[in-house]
């Protein structure tokens, strides 16, 4: 879901290994549909989930919030790894009066986990400060959310636009401290790390019958209790551990490619950096196939701009940043360009930042390292103190996230600080456009103009992994989806020799 942030470092960029568990797990509630399993025996299995994490101490990121958020809530549509939006708790929707309206029509049987209807007028209640939060400055292009009866709700807008398409992903919860919701799973009763069976979900009881959320000092560290046959999986694998976990027999190793990508934020405000021809030249600078290499261990993708590659209105032939340290060296002569650079004090980031020096020395730049707390860095965006920071931020699968990551009324925006005007006047034509066509148009000439007065080097989209014992079967997945995608179609094996070798 893409957040408005209170502090925006919580919602839209991850400094910390933990932050990014939070974004991620959220994706336990969008699984893939199946047959009606209603005769089938009440689900006994019991899936163990270990969480390495940097920082046990933050509120924000404490283990009561993650096992609310795991499973139990789902959305009116979903995202498909291109930027589609699918229906999920909504059956169908139409587009009526020249795209400024959505009826949204409802699936039926849907339940809350308190065993009440999910009707027209219950959605409609909710939906007016759940768009709030999902759609941050857009949400101004709403004008009216009511129920037209007891299974379809209209979405009213003030002008068309396709980022109100994409908010459909918009959760479907009722208010309060616990999270009621319709997904697969519920948070046990007293409990802020246990998970059960939703046995009324209306897509089938879930095979798995109990979540056990387990948290561990490292990743490490639970990676051996996976290997003792204590846990069952791991929630992430990072790719320093990857290689290693791949040799074994008794777990399943899935990778797959994260919604976040490495950025170098360019402060076009810093006297160092305001000159785009500089910031043009750093992009040349960077080799992102040797810096994917040498930094992620080849465990990611290197980026071709802000807009994910797989996104389906991005033309085919791409205009890329080119690669030419020679051109980048002759642009930065006689200039003595130094710049800062803030970075969160992590392994892939300062692996990352000193590949990136290496490549800037080379054509006469000279950044500096400064490793910073998440708090330094947030007050540095916020009054504009900093020429550069490496970060990590959510960059896909649709354009409204990024728009509430680098339009500069975006709250998602730190400060407004990211970005420029160029950039924000290709979003609002992209924002406003009404047909597919004009749509296509408008997202290529986003990517273009990140290109000519570029607010970033992008970098590279992170690879993950998911390690699953072999107790449980995963369905067949595409290349690089996540398995938390099916879940609840997981069963456990058959063969209860092979759980037994664990």
């Amino acid at each position: 879901m893409c957040q408005v942030r209170g502090r925006y470092r919580a919602s839209v960029v991850r400094h910390t290994a933990y932050a990014i568990a939070l974004a991620a797990v959220a994706t336990l509630a969008l699984s893939c549909k199946r047959g009606n399993s209603e005769d089938a025996e009440p689900s006994t299995a019991v899936l163990r989930v270990g969480l390495g994490q940097t920082s046990a101490t933050s509120p924000l990121n404490g283990l009561r919030q993650l096992a609310q958020i795991v499973g139990t809530v789902e959305g009116l549509a979903r995202l498909t790894p291109e930027g589609h939006v699918e229906p999920w708790v909504a059956a169908k929707w139409e587009q009526p009066k020249g795209g400024r309206s959505l009826i949204v029509t409802l699936k039926s049987g849907v339940k809350f986990h308190d065993g009440t209807p999910v009707t027209g007028q219950e959605v409609a209640s909710l939906l007016p400060a759940a768009l709030r939060t999902t759609m941050g400055s857009t949400v101004e292009d709403l004008d009216a959310v009511r129920a037209v009866d007891a299974h379809s709700i209209e979405i009213v807008f003030r002008r068309p636009s396709p980022f109100l398409l994409e908010a459909l992903e918009v959760q479907i919860k009722k208010p309060g401290p616990a999270i009621v919701g319709t997904g697969p799973f519920v948070l046990a009763p007293n409990s802020t790390t246990d998970l059960k069976a939703n046995a009324d979900y209306y897509l089938g009881r879930p095979q798995i019958g109990d979540v056990q959320i387990q948290m561990f000092p490292s990743v490490r560290t639970a990676w051996a209790e996976l290997l003792r046959n204590r846990l069952d999986m791991l929630y992430e694998v990072g790719f320093d551990a990857l290689d290693s976990l791949e040799s074994s027999r008794s777990i399943a190793v899935f990778t797959y490619v994260r919604h976040y990508q490495y950025l170098l934020v360019l402060n076009n405000a810093s006297p160092a950096l305001r000159d785009k021809e500089v910031r043009r030249a750093l992009n040349m600078a960077v080799d992102r196939q040797q810096l994917t290499q040498h930094a992620l261990r080849g465990h990611g993708v290197p980026s071709t701009g802000p807009i994910p590659p797989r996104y389906w209105a991005l033309p085919t032939e791409l205009p890329a940043f080119t690669v030419d340290p020679m051109r980048a060296a002759e642009i930065l002569r006689g200039r003595n360009l130094r710049f800062n650079c803030l970075l969160a004090s992590d392994p892939a980031n300062e692996r990352m930042a000193l590949e990136l020096k290496r490549q800037f020395a080379a054509v006469g730049a000279t950044m500096e390292l400064h490793a910073a707390a998440q708090d330094e860095i947030y007050a540095a965006e916020q009054k504009g103190s900093f020429d550069a920071i490496l970060t990590e931020a959510i960059s896909s699968p649709t354009l409204l996230r990024l728009y509430q990551l680098w339009h500069s009324k975006s709250p998602g925006n730190p400060g407004g600080r990211w970005g420029n005007a160029t950039t924000d006047a290709a979003f609002d034509r992209v924002r406003y456009t009404e047909d597919e066509s004009t749509y296509r148009s408008a997202v290529a000439d986003l990517h273009q103009e990140f290109i000519n007065d570029p607010p970033a080097v992008f970098l590279a989209w992170t690879e993950r992994a998911r390690a699953i014992s072999r107790r449980f079967v995963v369905p067949s997945l595409e290349s690089g989806r996540d398995p938390l995608a099916v879940m609840r179609l997981w069963t456990p094996h058959p063969d209860q020799r092979l759980a037994s070798r664990n």
